[in-house]
């Protein structure tokens, strides 16, 4: 592992452990042990620090691997499950952090970096850039399910996707909350009645 990425892996465990993401430069040097004068040959000062860490383990986390979505198949009913528990796998699983041996629930990395994360001036624009990602390509699935006669054309493909999205958001958000400890059983268990509303029927 290079030298920056366990500054920034080190600093992120000391956050974890001190439930504090407010460090002093003093304090990465010894979680590192690197001395004070390495630690600004790769970043300026600790906000640089707190920025990458932010940027890594916070607004990627918000991202989602669009490639493995675009290898799903089936119907449309199909489709939009397995995209949406693709998405619902990726947010549990979190981000790999190599240094750190342990397992951590992700939750507890984003509880410690959301104070920094709500006001980093790339959070808004990132979580809103990936949900019209999502907004996408779940218009192109019902598009095509609406003209394979799978989805009903009375109700406005914006509508749907609007409604999926919110069932989305609410599952994310109730998971990083502790609400529900399981991301896809709270899924299923909505999505069969939304499909009911929105499904082709003769």
């Amino acid at each position: 592992m290079n030298t920056k990425k366990l500054i920034l892996e080190k600093t992120l465990k000391l956050m974890i452990e001190k439930q504090n993401s407010l460090l002093s430069i003093r304090e990465i040097s010894a979680a590192t042990g690197i001395a004070t004068g390495g630690i600004y040959h790769y970043f300026s000062n600790k906000e640089e620090i707190y920025d990458e860490i932010i940027e890594i383990y916070y607004i990627n986390y918000y991202k989602f691997n669009i490639d493995k979505l675009r290898q799903i198949n089936g119907n449309s009913k199909e489709k939009i499950h397995d995209v949406l528990v693709e998405i619902f796998k990726q947010k549990e699983a979190g981000i790999k952090i190599e240094s750190i041996d342990e397992e951590i629930d992700y939750r507890v990395i984003l509880s410690i970096l959301t104070a920094k994360g709500y006001v980093y001036e790339n959070t808004v624009k990132s979580v809103q850039s990936s949900l019209n990602e999502i907004g996408e390509f779940l218009t192109k699935i019902i598009e095509e399910g609406q003209k394979n006669q799978e989805i009903r054309q009375d109700i406005p493909i914006e509508d749907i996707v609007e409604s999926l999205i919110f069932i989305y958001w609410g599952i994310e958000y109730k998971w990083e909350m502790y609400i529900i400890e399981d991301m896809i059983s709270s899924f299923e268990d909505s999505f069969d009645l939304e499909w009911e509303k929105i499904r082709f029927k003769e």
